[in-house]
């Protein structure tokens, strides 16, 4: 009895509806991490034996700089909770330089904002500015060390509160608190210009709004899904944390400020 084989296609007809089927794809396509249609890939699936997925854009070597440190901070901003309650383990060092790139940027374009103003408060301070080569040096000495010195700050009070959230998966939390510095990089006047220059104005207030909330959304989200913490024992690791960074930040706040007063007025 002769057998029923099913009709072969043709090439053409083959490759028509590849094509088709290519084209068929929705209108519009966001990143479930940080919503954005021009997201470089924030769910990238790691190639290595490990299987982990890597949903960090910072860690895409294949993607421009700019598209990396760029969709990092849109993902640990607007797409905080998925992207904290995700957070794959693995290197510290990725997270280390993200941190200190996005606080020196935040931190820089900050001061260059603030110093004209405080050299215009200070009586006759504006003017040996003017007139005075020497004046002008110091002033951009003392914000140099303030910007260094408040950078170096932010980190580290980041990373302590990270840590501080728990004792279990240190390393997890460690890049926790070093990702989180992109909601300082969203909030400050480099990241409002960054966006509004590459994505325009409505991504501009949406990143803007978005850090405003981003540092409790992603606490939430990393006790959750890092240390697996919940309710009211979530509360409490949230309040230890923020004693202990605070604990940190205020004397060394201090000491910063003491660095550029002694900058101003000893050299």
């Amino acid at each position: 009895m002769a057998r029923n084989h099913p009709a072969e296609r043709k090439p053409d007809e083959s490759l028509d509806d590849e094509i088709a089927d290519s084209m068929d794809v929705p209108a519009a396509v966001v990143c479930a991490v940080c919503g954005s249609g021009e997201c470089p890939g924030c769910t990238y699936e790691s190639t290595t034996t490990s299987g982990v997925v890597a949903i960090v854009p910072w860690e895409r070597p294949e993607v421009a700089p700019f598209a990396r440190f760029f969709g990092t901070v849109q993902a640990t901003t607007r797409g905080a909770e998925t992207f904290f309650s995700a957070l794959p383990d693995g290197s510290v060092w990725p997270a280390l330089l993200f941190a200190v790139l996005a606080e020196t940027c935040a931190v820089g374009s900050t001061a260059a904002l603030v110093a004209p103003m405080v050299v215009a408060a200070i009586p006759g301070l504006l003017l040996r500015c003017m007139t005075s080569g020497s004046t002008r040096q110091i002033v951009l000495l003392a914000s140099a060390v303030g910007v260094v010195g408040f950078t170096a700050l932010l980190v580290a009070a980041h990373a302590v509160y990270g840590l501080s959230l728990g004792r279990s998966v240190r390393r997890r939390a460690l890049r926790f608190g070093l990702y989180a510095c992109g909601c300082d990089f969203a909030s400050s006047p480099a990241g409002v210009l960054t966006a509004a220059l590459s994505r325009g104005t409505g991504s501009m207030l949406s990143l803007f709004v978005g850090s405003m909330t981003a540092p409790r959304r992603a606490t939430d989200a990393a006790l959750e899904g890092i240390y697996q913490v919940r309710g009211a024992a979530a509360d409490r690791a949230r309040l230890r944390a923020m004693w202990i960074a605070m604990a940190l930040t205020v004397p060394a706040v201090v000491i910063v400020l003491a660095l550029i007063a002694a900058t101003a007025l000893l050299v």
